[in-house]
């Protein structure tokens, strides 16, 4: 009786919690983020991303302050520098950037200053105009709720024949948890479904062959 009536306390805070996520809107708040490859630049290094989940956009019940050096920590566990580029534009998908769109973002507060500098004068003037067109066309159709007049992005361009690059970055995101489930639960049966159609390409290419 004794193992019943805890097994059942367990479930109910399980679903509790559950239930919380679910009605949450996780807010992400990004405060002087900075990162360069440029040595002689010294950048504010007291940059946080704080994460919180909140009912009703008003209480918040959770929230995990990730500050420079847990961030580093982060970055050299990754590996980030070894990431196979070739493979991840292999994988990658035009279309999967609609489902942005699908977790309904709020943004504000945005605050973007980025330097970038390549090898040639000329394509980094087209990196140039090509990020700057991508932000100003993406913004207002993965956003909601957004107020222009407290955005401000600058993007500027460095001649120095190197591929360098300076972002400095301000920024709060709200997603409602229930949008992000959604989401998830879409990507995972689209991979159970490509799974399926590769695994019966295969069997109908080799089901009927005889030695």
């Amino acid at each position: 009786m004794v193992l019943v009536f805890i097994l059942l306390s367990i479930l109910i805070i399980l679903l509790t919690f559950f239930f919380l996520i679910l009605l949450s809107t996780i807010r992400i708040k990004i405060q002087n983020f900075s990162i360069t490859n440029r040595k002689e630049e010294k950048l504010d290094t007291n940059y946080a991303i704080i994460l919180s989940l909140y009912l009703g956009n008003k209480i918040k019940w959770i929230s995990i302050h990730l500050n420079n050096k847990r961030l580093r920590k982060a970055y050299s566990k990754m590996q980030l520098e070894k990431i196979d580029l070739k493979k991840l534009e292999k994988d990658f998908r035009w279309e999967d950037l609609k489902v942005i769109k699908r977790l309904h973002p709020k943004i504000a507060n945005l605050k973007l200053n980025m330097q970038v500098g390549l090898e040639s004068p000329v394509v980094t003037a087209f990196a140039v105009t090509s990020l700057s067109s991508i932000i100003s066309i993406l913004l207002p159709r993965v956003a909601t709720n957004r107020k222009q007049e407290n955005d401000e992005y600058t993007i500027v361009p460095i001649y120095q024949n190197k591929n360098l690059y300076e972002i400095q970055f301000n920024c709060i995101i709200e997603v409602k948890m229930v949008h992000i489930i959604n989401v998830i639960s879409s990507f995972l049966k689209k991979g159970r479904s490509d799974l399926n159609e590769r695994t019966t390409s295969h069997r109908r290419s080799y089901g009927y062959s005889y030695e």
